[in-house]
């Protein structure tokens, strides 16, 4: 019994050979009293507790259950079991050592009886197992990684077969680890690496260190996946691979992100057509194969006309899904090869890599225009929309991506201007752009520099002899350039997106003139003003009004805002509902350029319009244009018939001031009266009336 008394049968030399195991034992052995004291320690135990000896030790440790197991639970428990009877029990327990550092100890221990059964004392081994707890705590922490981490892990032996798999592997790639376990590798190889990468991949690992990067593995349904691969060699014995370990992250949704990100970079996203950027890098790249091969390209550079209209009127939603449905209609006008983008706005580019001359572009616009000639409906709305288009070839009109894409955008634009469905480019339209350009850079600083002004035109009566009111016309006078045509200026206003402020500003300053005019007893009914289709779209334009009234104290029946029928043609019930707004505050609308316009004739009586202004290109050719005439003698009985007054303008000749006047069309504006004026000429036409009105008077009375 280790630590008994020694037999009295014992020889001394066998008491030294006892007492020299005791001392040089490798495990800890003791002895206690039943109370917990020490009674003997060997020095191995002494170590374990981080002592020098076994006296300090004992005498450190007075009350072995206060003094050194961390839960002193854990030996009340075991000194139970062992009271039971004395046959030999272990277990495991920490305990402080000297400096209260906590150590892992595994005992074997029985309890020493007399011969009537009573307890005399404890006895036992005891050793320092710290190493192995903490060996085995990381092993129950790689298992817990290995099992719930979320990627994939393969274990495999030195030939490549499968000795483990986790279950992120079963549930990523469909196989159970009965499947694959026992198999080779190679399993999951798809056809698209091929085994020698798979081989070098291997190898690398083996002899360079851990080797990672992305590669495919194959699903059990045989549907490969990408992959983010780490492949790490464990050495054996002879320090070789032994084992290697895998691990798989699919990235396949990874790779759909990277390839969205690069779509949207490269793309558009309403339309899903190749940007600007794209389209760019597309033309230069068309251009260096069209140098090398001695050929021509063309640009096609469109926009789609009314489209501003359209998205004001009906909202974004439904611009939106128009761009879209121009998109699709455009794919399906060009070949696979073609280059097909949005620019921007509702502008588009078509790159024909490879033409022969204008002729070859002809063809590509010829199916454009016939796509756009069909309506768009959306929403249950039939809307019309044409193009108009710009071509500009390589090598003849330029010989780079920014000059010809330029210069097929002059061309679209002088399209555009005159009324023409395509338009090829030449040289005079570079000059045309420069001056555009730089009449566009001139025009954002006019307003705030001060340099437009108002003209003002008198609406005269030729019967009742006076002035019935005055059109408000813009005039712009450049401090170089000196005055600028509005048919010039304009049209860059809308497309700069100048002209809504531009607009507000002719309102402002028309009402704050005519409330002037009326301080001052100068007697004039009403002053009108130009609506463009942005202002008239603007959702805001019954508060600007509104507010301009309020602002120059003006009354609203004082104020007529004139619009034309293409702003109306668009959306004819918004255009009502607008209308609406605008008269149900007293303010007077005229309907201008009558008769050149798209309006229904049906709609014509739903129009809470005051007054139909007959266009001048009616009246340039009175009295002798006999269709005109019969035309203007139309227009003037339907307005009587709806109940609306009627004024012609243009009129520059007595004889087409008799005429109107014979045909019930006694309002009239033209430079037979007075050309416009600024506001002080006007005020003295007010104090003294049109020179031309008293002879136009008495001919009318004749």
């Amino acid at each position: 019994m280790i630590g008994s008394p020694p037999s009295p049968a014992l020889r001394d030399d066998d008491l030294s050979g006892y007492r020299s195991l005791f001392e040089n034992a490798v495990e800890g052995i003791y002895r206690t009293t039943p109370d917990g004291r020490y009674l003997d320690a060997n020095p191995a135990l002494a170590r374990i507790y981080g002592y020098d000896d076994p006296a300090e030790m004992i005498a450190g440790l007075t009350d072995i259950a206060r003094d050194l197991y961390v839960n002193p639970a854990d030996r009340d428990r075991f000194k139970e079991s062992l009271d039971r009877d004395s046959v030999v029990r272990n277990f495991e327990a920490r305990v402080h050592g000297k400096d209260r550092n906590v150590i892992w100890i595994s005992e074997n221990a029985r309890a020493v009886r007399n011969a009537e059964g009573r307890v005399l004392c404890y006895e036992g081994t005891v050793q320092d197992i710290s190493e192995r707890k903490r060996a085995e705590d990381s092993l129950r922490l790689a298992a817990a990684v290995f099992e719930t981490v979320g990627e994939a892990i393969v274990v495999t032996d030195s030939d490549h077969v499968v000795l483990a798999v986790n279950t992120a592997f079963e549930r990523i790639t469909g196989w159970a680890a009965v499947e694959v376990v026992g198999r080779p590798y190679d399993l999951f190889a798809v056809e698209m690496i091929g085994f020698a990468e798979i081989e070098e991949t291997w190898r690398r690992a083996a002899t360079g260190g851990p080797w990672s990067g992305e590669s495919w593995a194959r699903r059990k349904n045989a549907d490969p996946f990408p992959t983010a691969l780490a492949v790490t060699a464990i050495a054996g014995e002879d320090s070789g691979a032994d084992r290697y370990v895998l691990l798989l992250r699919d990235i396949t949704s990874h790779r759909r992100n990277e390839q969205r990100i690069r779509f949207h970079a490269s793309h558009d996203s309403l339309t899903r057509l190749a940007n600007r950027r794209t389209v760019m890098e597309a033309l230069a790249d068309a251009i260096i194969r069209a140098e090398r091969n001695g050929e021509r390209l063309a640009v096609l550079y469109m926009d789609v006309n009314r489209f501003k209209d359209i998205n004001d009127s009906f909202g974004h939603a439904v611009g939106d899904e128009l761009l879209r449905q121009v998109a699709r209609r455009l794919k399906a006008c060009v070949r696979s090869s073609d280059i097909i983008g949005r620019l921007g706005g509702d502008e588009f580019a078509v790159v024909l890599p490879t033409v022969a001359d204008h002729g070859t572009a002809k063809v590509c616009i010829d199916k454009v225009l016939y796509a756009f000639a069909e309506p768009f409906v959306i929403d249950e709305l039939e809307l019309f929309s044409s193009t108009s288009i710009g071509v500009a070839l390589y090598p003849d009109d330029a010989d780079n991506a920014e000059s010809l894409l330029s210069r097929a955008d002059a061309a679209m634009y002088h399209a555009k201007r005159n009324g023409h469905p395509f338009s090829c480019f030449d040289i005079d339209m570079n000059r045309q752009v420069a001056e555009r350009v730089n009449l566009e850079n001139d025009l954002r600083h006019a307003l705030a520099d001060g340099q437009f002004q108002l003209a003002y035109q008198p609406k005269v009566d030729v019967v009742l002899g006076g002035i019935i009111g005055a059109e408000a016309l813009i005039r712009w006078t450049h401090p170089e350039r000196g005055p600028v045509s509005p048919a010039l200026f304009i049209p860059v206003a809308e497309r700069a997106g100048l002209i809504g402020a531009i607009d507000d500003w002719v309102l402002e300053q028309a009402c704050a003139q005519m409330a002037r005019w009326r301080a001052a007893g100068l007697c004039l009914p009403s002053i009108s003003v130009n609506l463009s289709p942005a202002q008239f779209h603007d959702g805001r334009l019954k508060d600007k009004v509104k507010a301009a009234l309020a602002r120059s104290g003006l009354s609203p029946f004082m104020l007529e805002l004139e619009i034309t029928e293409t702003m109306m043609a668009s959306d004819v019930d918004r255009a009502i509902e607008i209308l609406g707004q605008l008269t149900a505050m007293g303010v007077k609308v005229s309907l201008d350029d009558f008769g050149t316009g798209y309006s229904s004739l049906a709609y014509l009586k739903l129009f809470p319009v005051t007054t139909l202004k007959i266009d001048r290109t009616f009246v340039d050719d009175l009295p002798d244009d006999t269709k005109d005439g019969a035309i203007i003698a139309s227009v003037i009985a339907l307005a009587a018939n709806l109940n609306f007054a009627v004024i012609a303008e243009g009129v520059e000749t007595q004889g087409q001031a008799d005429f109107l006047a014979e045909c019930g069309c006694t309002a009239m504006q033209g430079y037979l009266f007075s050309r416009p004026v600024d506001a002080e000429a006007f005020g003295r036409l007010l104090e003294s009336g049109v020179p031309a009105l008293a002879g136009a008077r008495q001919a009318c009375l004749v």
